[in-house]
């Protein structure tokens, strides 16, 4: 039922599923942040600038993309991935068509009011084209009415909070909305499991009962039982055994772990310590090389369902890939000296959506905005069958994937 196929099938990447939620604040005082852009190394503690030139781009002098990720702090693993997708698509861009656009990366810390503060930022530095970012849905969604209300574009590779596009004609999602992953995650466990009896432990955020709930309805409805739900703390709960007793106690024979590959890991090896034999599941999130550095093989078994692909250290035979995944995979270890994961490949598609975009209609916002809106089908590096709905949500199909000797391997569906 196995079938180890590295990455010729999982390479296209990114998503997914893993920001973490919180409130939608708007503060309209000046950004503190510093940034770096694409001449060079940091200029500052919290801002980095990429590739391309240090002037032109387009017309009215804007030439910049100004990006803000986790830098620092604990997601700061997700936003160093999403920062080099990023930095080489603009890059690769620019040495193909002979255009100057630079990258500027500032550091929101994974926090909704730091997140404010770099928005502000942004909008007041007239060479900006566009905004992206960022890694959280609750950073992305703070910023959004700032964007909104400036009318420049903010464009997230990972902010999959249902209502994002909804905050305003500007604001745009190309990672898979939770609510359709949700749903199509419990359609695709559904299938292998035959509808056993589920219980779920999830992040005590907006996001993560959000993302619980979503899931849990579409289990029922499929005919399936959910037995448990159970909150943890993020950052906090390190001690999952009084939960995972609990849903052990209450018959649970699927455990869905709804958390980031720290977390999740930790309840996949507490859960094996306590000879529970309940299906361990997580999502997207998961599908981190950390993650295998933490559990070894003590989590075979496990499941990861994903809209993202996996990009395996191991890959020898690439036949089957497209040359844009080869491009961009050969690329990424040359500059970077490692294989990208699928946030890398998921910010590398959402700049390139933009990019593209700026070629056909130059740098206005309200003509990128028509342009972006227009767009269905996709083909890039982040996933397969890849398209927009008219609710400027994009839509992907899923992989599942099952820890097997200490590695990702891709299960047949």
């Amino acid at each position: 039922m196995l079938k180890r196929r590295m990455l010729a099938l999982m390479l296209s990447v990114v998503c997914c599923g893993g920001a973490i939620l919180a409130g939608c604040s708007q503060n309209q005082g000046a950004g503190t942040s510093d940034a770096v852009t694409s001449a060079g190394g940091k200029t500052g503690n919290d801002v980095q600038e990429g590739t391309g030139a240090d002037s032109g781009g387009d017309t009215a002098g804007k030439n910049k993309l100004a990006y803000f990720f986790p830098l620092t702090g604990d997601n700061m693993q997700y936003g160093e991935m999403l920062m080099r997708g990023s930095e080489l698509a603009v890059e690769l861009f620019n040495k193909e068509n002979g255009t100057d656009y630079i990258t500027e990366f500032n550091d929101d810390k994974g926090d909704a009011t730091e997140a404010v503060n770099v928005a502000n930022k942004i909008v007041s530095d007239s060479s900006v084209i566009a905004g992206l970012g960022s890694y959280a849905s609750s950073c992305a969604m703070a910023a959004a009415p700032i964007f909104e209300s400036n009318k420049l574009l903010l464009v997230s590779p990972a902010a999959s909070h249902t209502d994002f596009p909804g905050m305003g004609e500007f604001m745009f999602s190309c990672v898979m909305s939770q609510k359709y992953e949700g749903s199509e995650f419990a359609k695709e466990l559904y299938k292998i499991t035959g509808g056993k009896k589920l219980a779920i432990i999830y992040q005590n955020t907006d996001q993560g009962v959000l993302a619980t709930d979503l899931f849990a309805n579409e289990w029922e409805n499929l005919g399936g039982e959910v037995v448990a739900k159970e909150a943890f703390i993020t950052g906090s709960t390190k001690d999952f055994t009084p939960i995972l007793s609990n849903v052990k106690n209450k018959g649970a024979e699927i455990i869905y772990a709804s958390a980031a590959y720290n977390e999740a890991s930790q309840i996949f090896i507490q859960a094996k310590s306590l000879d529970i034999s309940a299906q361990l599941v997580g999502p997207g999130m998961c599908l981190k090389k950390e993650l295998l550095d933490i559990v070894g093989d003590k989590a075979d078994g496990a499941l990861i369902l994903s809209s993202i692909p996996y990009f395996s250290d191991n890959v020898e035979d690439t036949e089957g890939l497209d040359d844009k995944t080869r491009t961009f995979i050969t690329a990424f270890k040359e500059k970077y000296g490692e294989v990208p994961d699928g946030f890398a490949a998921q910010a590398f598609d959402t700049t390139n959506i933009l990019l593209d975009c700026i070629k056909k209609v130059g740098t206005d916002s309200e003509a990128l905005r028509q342009e972006i809106a227009s767009i269905r089908e996709f083909n890039g590096v982040s996933g397969y069958n890849m398209a927009f709905n008219e609710s400027k949500e994009m839509i992907k199909g899923i992989y599942v994937y099952e820890l097997k000797d200490g590695d990702f391997v891709r299960v047949d569906q």
